[in-house]
């Protein structure tokens, strides 16, 4: 087991899970919204609406829109911390959760979501920069539209540019999910700073690989869902993703005195 030590004289503990498992953490985000679907749905129409937004300013310019979309995914785990204070809140089953409360959830830890954020707002520019090089490459200025775009992955004329940007944002977002899976709830659940949860959330990642490829599977899988949907299926999907990420975090990391 990998352990590492809290100022609170807490050790980290890395547990090992199965492949199974993410099925298991659905189940039980699918629980946590039937028990919750006020303040759930109000965080899926919250990306439902940012989905809209940049549907609206950049739907004639496919070369910001592709590289938008998938910054969503990169945020997402930031985005869902109010999410993971509700599943938080119903841990405790004390009482039903207080939506006041997660939006404000961040501020539990500001430290560390504060550095969390700059060094993931590193991450995206270096995408977005990344991604309008490739653009200016391999089309010379000549962008085409999002239509075209869509349907040029059935042909072979622009197989270098789709292998090139969609392996490119695959290691960002690679990347992003190792940083994040875990560093983002242990943060709000505990006292930790920014380096050591995203050392830790490496670490569950790195010691359970075949594990969290089919929890990243499924949440790509669930969001192409939401985005084929015309974002309408992200009012649920989005939530659902959030509070069983909790669980996945409850699940890999544990904390011994």
């Amino acid at each position: 087991m990998d352990i590492t030590h809290l100022p609170s004289h807490e050790h980290i503990v890395v547990r090992h899970v199965t492949p199974d498992q993410p099925l298991q953490w659905l189940r039980m985000g699918w629980q946590d919204l039937r028990r919750a679907p006020a303040d759930s749905l109000f965080y899926g129409a919250a990306f439902v609406v940012m989905g809209f937004l940049l549907n609206l300013y950049f739907d004639f310019a496919p070369q910001f829109m592709l590289t938008l979309a998938t910054l969503f995914l990169l945020a997402g785990p930031f985005l869902a911390i109010g999410l993971y204070d509700i599943a938080r809140q119903l841990e405790s089953a004390r009482h039903g959760p207080m939506l006041m409360h997660s939006i404000t959830a961040w501020r539990s830890n500001l430290p560390g979501f504060t550095l969390f954020a700059a060094l993931l707002a590193v991450l995206v520019f270096g995408w977005f920069r990344v991604s309008l090089l490739m653009f200016a490459l391999f089309f010379e200025g000549s962008v085409p539209s999002l239509d075209q775009l869509v349907v040029s992955a059935f042909t072979t004329e622009n197989l270098p540019f789709l292998l090139a940007y969609f392996g490119t944002g695959l290691f960002f977002a690679a990347a992003v999910f190792a940083l994040s899976v875990c560093a983002i709830p242990m943060m709000l659940d505990k006292d930790v700073d920014t380096i050591t949860a995203m050392v830790m959330s490496v670490r569950a990642v790195y010691r359970n690989l075949l594990t969290m490829l089919v929890w990243a599977a499924m949440i790509v899988f669930l969001t192409a869902i939401g985005f084929a949907t015309w974002l309408i299926g992200l009012l649920i999907i989005m939530p659902l993703i959030g509070l069983s990420s909790w669980h996945a975090y409850r699940a890999l990391i544990n904390f011994e005195r």
